[in-house]
């Protein structure tokens, strides 16, 4: 996710830029989305590696199944 961290440093430098440079309501209005901006990446971005986290569990535990399964087959088939 290198591409968000990057969008997210450039808004954080322009954020300290505006307030620095920038007058009027403007010195308020553009720091505050900016920052805005950063958090709900921030949510985004761990929505997606909990997404990612829970289809990795989802799939351990489909395979574990399935082996289960096979070794049941197996075992009954050797008996008879």
């Amino acid at each position: 996710m290198g591409i968000f961290s990057l969008f997210e440093l450039f808004l954080v430098v322009f954020t300290f830029y505006a307030v620095v440079k920038f007058e009027g309501g403007a010195k308020i209005v553009v720091p505050a989305l900016c920052l805005a901006v950063v958090f709900l990446f921030e949510r985004l971005q761990g929505r997606l590696k909990e997404d990612e986290e829970a289809r990795k569990r989802l799939l351990r535990y489909k395979l574990e199944d399935h082996k289960k399964k096979a070794m049941k087959e197996n075992a009954g088939g050797g008996i008879l």
